[in-house]
């Protein structure tokens, strides 16, 4: 067998990814530490914060949560009177979910935290990288969803079609 070259990890794209969650995720408990939340159950009380009574499907598609560990994540949330699932309006196989008065207070709480510990994670790079390095996380994390990349082309072509009707008129 020919000899391959070695797997350099320090340069590996996917180690570093996992690397930098695990310098995330330390920022975040650090941050958060008198708050008593997770990463994962700040993202559910942030996508219901933006957008109240969305489906169980539409949280996973939002927070990149699987379908098993965030209807596991749901129960446990509204076990704890941070959430309400009720059936979904016009499809009762459907649970809507909502924030309590507690579910909206902890991620009022939270929100400053999580703020710090973005600001924490961004300090480790040099001012003028932290942008791009923040677009190249959007970038990866859309790749994710093909719906979003089907979506915004289609709303790409809506726009560019409304912008060939204008010039017609004129």
């Amino acid at each position: 067998m020919p000899d391959q070259p070695a797997f350099e990890l320090g340069v590996s794209p996917g180690h570093l990814l996992h690397r930098a969650q695990q310098f995330a995720a330390e920022r975040f408990s650090g941050a958060t530490g008198q708050v008593q939340i997770t990463q994962r159950q700040f993202a559910v009380l942030s996508a219901l914060a933006d957008q109240d009574g969305l489906t169980q499907t539409q949280l996973v598609k939002t927070t990149g949560i699987d379908r098993s560990t965030l209807a596991e994540l749901v129960g446990r949330m509204a076990e704890k009177g941070l959430l309400l699932r009720e059936p979904a309006p016009g499809d009762a196989r459907a649970n809507s979910v909502k924030l309590t008065d507690e579910g909206r207070a902890l991620h009022a709480q939270a929100v400053a935290s999580a703020t710090a510990a973005d600001e924490a994670i961004l300090a480790a790079l040099p001012k003028n990288k932290r942008a791009n390095f923040v677009d190249a996380l959007v970038r990866i994390s859309k790749a994710l969803d093909p719906d979003a990349k089907a979506a915004a082309e289609e709303k790409k072509k809506a726009k560019d079609k409304k912008k060939k009707k204008k010039k017609k008129k004129k």
